[in-house]
């Protein structure tokens, strides 16, 4: 197992309820450890176990319900 944690620049988060609703959906990923969404900051905080899902799955989901994500350089 190999702990790995992402930044990634979300965009389209308005309000609070938009970072609960990226938080619970990448929390039903198996292999997330955990996740942290400001949508003042328009940032993502992602741990991850990168043998079990990866940086690809995860922008998909946050993508999947309705936001933009992509990795900070």
């Amino acid at each position: 197992m190999s702990i790995e944690t992402a930044n990634l620049k979300t965009t389209g988060m308005h309000c609070p309820s938009c970072s609960m609703l990226i938080d619970l959906t990448l929390s039903d990923i198996d292999g997330v450890i955990e996740s942290k969404s400001d949508h003042a900051s328009g940032v993502t905080v992602v741990s991850f176990d990168d043998g079990k899902t990866g940086i690809d799955a995860i922008v998909d989901a946050i993508r999947g319900v309705g936001y933009d994500a992509e990795p900070n350089a």
